[in-house]
């Protein structure tokens, strides 16, 4: 015996013979009770009524549909307090999926649009071929001139109807090919592709107080949310506005109605906006031997093997591993979530104060970037997603955005008014002294940043220190002025530019090592 009792779960009673007597557990309609989302599928939690019969001896099965795109292997399900009742066995099968009415509406809807097609395609080949005969009556022989007129008249007449109404039937079809598309499109945001549902008959036995609760849960697919961010720059008044909604969806063909909405946030990648300085590295230069055809491929093969001993002896490189930390949870409170639609919801807004200044690297580009450097009070956990960038209301742009921690540099696009160009004054080399056996090079850069903006600004430039691998290349730096910080890959200048107004700096190296070395001089030069 079965009794539908939701629109996508059924629960029916299929009892054992003990001892003669035929138990029939009482039970009432299943709620979904909470919903945890995650980017892609959900945890779904969902309660049945139920009464069993006092005689302990007695077991009782109970049986509920799980929606097609439900991972059966995940189902769990567990009495809530009935500490007598216990749960002997589930045996889950595949069974025919029951629609909802909106989904048979859906349905039907479709079968009438594809119904509406093949009447068009018909009507358009009974005109193709009309098109046909009409076309084959131009070489038909006339025996007069007024036959050939009246002929010719009648196909022309009957030619511009054809294909006006060809024309129309065409254009008929267009449409509903669109709405074919729409309306499966809709179908499968509601309610999935699959055909099939998943049933899960469970065992019970004992007995259980009146109105006892079943609790079962399982992972379903064909769901999910994406974070959508809004982040404004605010520079006159140093804060960031940031506001965070998110886009929720279902397709398991139920309306989930009034149940506890969770979101599960994973831990977010950070983003780099402009380009990183790579290393610049002085080197010896591997020399090059000309060969022979025979002795270059010998040397090749000999150089491929010492490589792979080389290789092979160092080891190959360890596995990376990737932590995995628990995911943390917002709630957003009882919502009604109807499938196929997606809806989106407001999670958080705040203010963020920052401090903002210009970030250039003139040895890759002239472009100055504004970075906004944000020291939140506590510790945030913001996942990757797609962020709108807002400069005082002006919209420049979308892209990915995430933070995990206090502190974030977050950009907002370069300034056409600010610019800090490099322009090479020296690049020399210089011959070997008597008696020293030294080689020598000389670079000499002239960096010019410009504010022809109506606004002061801060900036920061970022220029490369070249790093030697081998002692006995020496290096020499000159700057002027000085700059405000060093690092181990880069010399950083903080400079206050006033609007419509330069300043100037000096930067060079100055290189010494053997004459007989080969050097690489790496990428800036």
């Amino acid at each position: 015996m079965f009794r539908k009792i939701r629109r996508h779960t059924w629960i029916g009673i299929l009892p054992f013979l003990a001892a003669g007597l035929l138990c029939m557990p009482s039970v009432s309609p299943a709620a979904v009770r909470e919903v945890t989302l995650f980017p892609d599928s959900a945890r779904v939690e969902e309660t049945v009524k139920i009464d069993l019969p006092s005689a302990g001896a007695n077991k009782n099965q109970v049986i509920l549909v799980l929606p097609s795109q439900a991972d059966p292997e995940s189902l769990t399900v567990s009495p809530s307090s009935a500490p007598r009742v216990k749960i002997d066995d589930i045996r889950i099968k595949s069974i025919a999926r029951i629609d909802e009415n909106r989904i048979a509406q859906l349905r039907a809807q479709l079968k009438k649009a594809q119904n509406e097609k093949k009447e068009l395609t018909a009507r358009l080949k009974a005109l193709e071929i009309q098109i046909q005969f009409w076309q084959a009556q131009t070489k038909a022989k006339t025996k007069t001139v007024s036959e050939a007129d009246t002929l010719a008249a009648a196909i022309g007449r009957s030619s511009r109807k054809i294909f006006s109404e060809k024309n129309a039937v065409e254009a008929d079809m267009e449409n509903i090919d669109k709405q074919i598309k729409e309306i499966q499109e809709n179908l499968d945001r509601t309610a999935g592709k699959s055909e099939k549902a998943w049933e899960a008959t469970v065992t019970l036995s004992g007995a259980a107080p009146r109105d006892a609760l079943l609790i079962y849960s399982y992972t379903l697919g064909g769901c999910g949310w994406q974070p959508l961010y809004r982040m404004e720059a605010l520079p006159s008044s140093g804060n960031v506005l940031f506001s965070w909604d998110a886009e929720i969806w279902q397709s398991t063909g139920e309306e989930w109605k009034t149940a506890q909405i969770y979101l599960a946030t994973l831990q977010p990648v950070r983003t780099i906006a402009p380009p990183e300085l790579p290393p610049w590295m002085i080197k010896p230069k591997t020399p090059v031997i000309y060969k022979s055809s025979y002795r270059e491929k010998a040397a090749q093969a000999r150089l491929s093997m010492e490589e792979t001993n080389d290789v092979m002896a160092a080891g190959a490189p360890a596995p990376v591993e990737t932590v995995r930390t628990t995911y943390s949870v917002w709630s957003l409170g009882k919502k009604t979530v109807a499938p196929g639609d997606r809806q989106r919801l407001k999670i958080k807004e705040e203010t963020w104060p920052s401090q903002f200044l210009f970030l250039a690297r003139p040895s890759l580009s002239p472009q100055a970037y504004l970075q906004a450097h944000i020291q939140l009070p506590g510790p945030a956990e913001i996942p990757s997603g797609e962020a709108t960038f807002v400069i005082d209301g002006a919209i420049i742009g979308k892209r990915p955005f995430a933070l995990a921690g206090k502190e974030a540099d977050i950009y907002f696009g370069n300034s056409p008014f600010v610019t800090v160009s490099s322009l090479t004054v020296a690049d020399q080399s210089g011959g070997a002294k008597f008696f020293s056996n030294k080689q020598t090079r000389r670079w000499q850069w002239r960096l010019e940043a410009k504010n022809t903006g109506n606004t002061p600004v801060k900036l920061r430039i970022e220029e490369p220190i070249p790093q030697p691998r081998d002692e006995r290349i020496k290096l020499t730096f000159k700057q002027q002025p000085e700059p405000s910080e060093k690092s181990e890959a880069a010399f950083v200048w903080l400079v206050d530019l006033p609007a419509l107004q330069k300043k100037i700096i000096e930067t060079g190296v100055e290189l010494e090592a053997p004459q007989d070395m080969a050097l690489d001089f790496g990428w800036r030069r």
